[in-house]
């Protein structure tokens, strides 16, 4: 991470996305950091944000009630995560999990417009289980 303005927000952000343990909107950073940062500003949260996707620290995850949502990622290589529209619960999907899907695609005729679909939605296990109820 650069050195320059607001690093000491950046950082406490970063650190409180790491500290969720699942996707997270924006607006969840500075909730998450305030013990730290207790002033610190959604307007700073966007632009870390978008300063993390450009570095490669997080990942879009989709959306979750109408908001982005993304997860911290370091994996290398082409993945895709799953992710639950409703807790935020992220799992790791290594290698294309698409390519039977693009192959399905093309051969009835159609090309895939989202050709990433780096998270793809879902419902984790314990969401599920409150839906059975």
């Amino acid at each position: 991470m650069e050195i320059g303005r607001n690093r000491h927000n950046r950082l406490v952000l970063l650190e409180a996305g790491r500290s969720l343990d699942r996707a997270f909107s924006v607006r969840e950073l500075p909730s998450a950091a305030r013990a730290a940062a207790p002033k610190l500003g959604l307007t700073t949260a966007y632009r870390a944000v978008e300063r993390w996707r450009d570095e490669g620290f997080v990942e879009d995850a989709g959306s979750r009630e109408g908001e982005a949502v993304y997860v911290m990622c370091s994996a290398q290589g082409h993945h895709h995560h799953v992710v639950c529209v409703e807790c935020g619960a992220t799992a790791l999907l290594e290698g294309c999990a698409l390519e039977s899907v693009r192959q399905a695609s093309a051969g009835a005729g159609f090309e895939l417009l989202d050709t990433a679909l780096a998270a793809l939605p879902a419902r984790c296990a314990d969401c599920a289980r409150g839906h059975a109820s």
